[in-house]
C-alpha cells in the first residue's frame, strides 16, 4: 500500500491551502472531500474582507483556489473519511477503502450539529455514521436517520430500501428537493426542522428523543456535514468544541495537525487559508523526518 506524505481531510479553504502548500514542497498529497469543495463558503454572495482581494463571491473564490491547487496534482479522493488511526504511518478509513500517510491534517470545518447524549456511548451498538457500512445490519428493522447535508441523499435512499420503517429527521435549515422526498417509499416518515436531543438505550439503542418526542427504534444513523473531530480521531484533545492545537497547528498527537474552522473562531476565510498553510509547513517537516 502506498504511503502518502500528507493526508488532508476536508477540501474547504484550509484543506486546499494545505494541499497547495504541501505540493509546492514536492510532497505526495491525498485530499479527501466527499461533497463540494467549500460548500458553505460557496453560498456567500459577497466576501470583502480577504486581504489583497477586493470583493469576490464565495463560489468564485473557491473555484480560483481549487483550480490553483489542482494545477499541482494532489490525489483527490471523493470519499468521506470515517476514522483516523494514530500510528506510524497514520491509517485513514473510508466506507470502501483504507489509506496510509506519514502525517494528517484535519480541515473538516465546523460541525453544524454536535454529538448528543448517548451518541458516543452507543456508537457501534445501534449508532452509526455510515449507511453503506452498517445499513445491512438494520434490514427489516425500525431506524431513525438524521441528515443535515445534501451530500447524503443516496445514503438515505439505501437505508430506506433496507429498513422496515424509517423516520427521517431533517436538521436545521436544510431544504431537500420536494420531488426527491416524494420519491421515497411510504415506509419513510419525514420530520422537518428536527432537533435530535438524545439517543436512548443501555447496551444498545432503543429509542431517539427529538423535539417531537420519543420514538422507539433499533438504530440511528447520523449523516452530518462534518463528523465531530472526537469521533474521527479517538483521543484528540479538544478546547471546547474545537480541536486544540499549538502555534504550529499540531494537535496532541505528533504528526496530526488541524486547521481552519475545526480549530475554532473566528470563522474567517483568511484565517483558514493561513492556518492551512501553517499546518502544511508542519506536516512537510514531520513527513521529511519520518
Amino acid at each position: 500500500m502506498a504511503v502518502f506524505d500528507v493526508a488532508i481531510v476536508g477540501g474547504g479553504p484550509a484543506g486546499l491551502s494545505a494541499a497547495l502548500t504541501a505540493r509546492v514542497h514536492n510532497k505526495s498529497v491525498v485530499l479527501f472531500e466527499a461533497a463540494g469543495f467549500g460548500d458553505k463558503l460557496r453560498r456567500a454572495s459577497k466576501i470583502n474582507n480577504i486581504p489583497g482581494i477586493m470583493t469576490i463571491s464565495g463560489i468564485d473564490f473557491m473555484e480560483n483556489l481549487l483550480e490553483q491547487t489542482l494545477a499541482y496534482d494532489p490525489v483527490i479522493v471523493k470519499e468521506r473519511v470515517q476514522s483516523v488511526f494514530i500510528g506510524e504511518p497514520f491509517t485513514l478509513m473510508t466506507a470502501d477503502n483504507v489509506f496510509q500517510a506519514k502525517s494528517v491534517i484535519l480541515a473538516t470545518g465546523v460541525a453544524m450539529s454536535k454529538t448528543v447524549p448517548g451518541e458516543r456511548a452507543l456508537l457501534g451498538r445501534g449508532v452509526s455514521y455510515c449507511a453503506s457500512c452498517d445499513g445491512h445490519f438494520f434490514e427489516d428493522k425500525d431506524i431513525a436517520v438524521y441528515i443535515n447535508t445534501l451530500a447524503y441523499q443516496q445514503d438515505v435512499e439505501l437505508l430506506a430500501s433496507l429498513a422496515k420503517n424509517m423516520n427521517l429527521y431533517i436538521g436545521g435549515a436544510l431544504q431537500l428537493p420536494g420531488e426527491w422526498l416524494d420519491s421515497l417509499p411510504s415506509s419513510v416518515v419525514v420530520h422537518k426542522k428536527a432537533i435530535v436531543q438524545s439517543v436512548e438505550g443501555e447496551k444498545a439503542v432503543t429509542a431517539i428523543h427529538t423535539n417531537e418526542g420519543m420514538k422507539t427504534v433499533d438504530g440511528v444513523f447520523f449523516l452530518r456535514d462534518t463528523y465531530p473531530p472526537e469521533n474521527l480521531v479517538e483521543g484528540v484533545i479538544l478546547d471546547g468544541n474545537s480541536v486544540a492545537v499549538n502555534r504550529h497547528m499540531e494537535t496532541n498527537f505528533k504528526g496530526l495537525f488541524a486547521a481552519g474552522d475545526v480549530v475554532g473562531t473566528p470563522l474567517q476565510v483568511a484565517k483558514a487559508v493561513g492556518e492551512g498553510q501553517m499546518a502544511a509547513f508542519g506536516a512537510v517537516a514531520y513527513s521529511s523526518g519520518y
